[in-house]
């Protein structure tokens, strides 16, 4: 009787752990990038992601992230654990980096395009590295945010 609690017990336990979101890590689209192509994309980061968002992600204005400055104008939002970055997919975080911000630059930061400095190959390594600021909840809720719009979109197409 007790190998067969304990065989019930095991199954579970696996059934319970088959079913939980997983970390998806420093997945983006699909791929899975590694510590080398991370470190890769920190240099990306450091070299002109941080003069705005700052070394460690922390954003333009640390001391008070998402309250304007005294022009009124919101700055560069955290990419750490404070921001929202972990709230939009890979495609929009593709997208603003190499096509740069959508907002309205009367009160907002806005983002510059980098398409010229840097491809989506390269875009992706400098998320791989913001996502590995995140907490493994906010990467698991960005991924799933990620599913979602790529579940959308393959709907919508022929």
């Amino acid at each position: 009787m007790r190998q067969i609690s304990l065989g019930c017990a095991s199954l579970i336990l696996l059934l319970v752990a088959a079913c939980a979101p997983t970390d998806p890590g420093s997945t983006i689209k699909g791929v899975t990038y590694n510590a080398q192509q991370i470190a890769q994309g920190r240099t990306y980061y450091e070299q002109t992601c941080a003069a705005c968002h700052g070394i460690d992600g922390e954003g333009q204005f640390p001391a008070a992230p998402f309250e304007p400055d005294e022009t009124g104008r919101l700055g560069a939002p955290p990419h750490n654990t404070g921001g929202h970055t972990w709230h939009h997919s890979d495609e929009l975080l593709l997208r603003y980096i190499t096509e740069g911000g959508f907002a309205d630059p009367n009160n907002f930061y806005v983002m510059p395009r980098w398409d010229s400095l840097y491809t989506r190959e390269q875009a992706a390594l400098i998320i791989a590295y913001i996502k590995s600021m995140l907490t493994q909840e906010q990467r698991i809720y960005q991924q799933r945010v990620t599913n979602e719009e790529e579940a959308l979109v393959a709907q919508t197409q022929p």
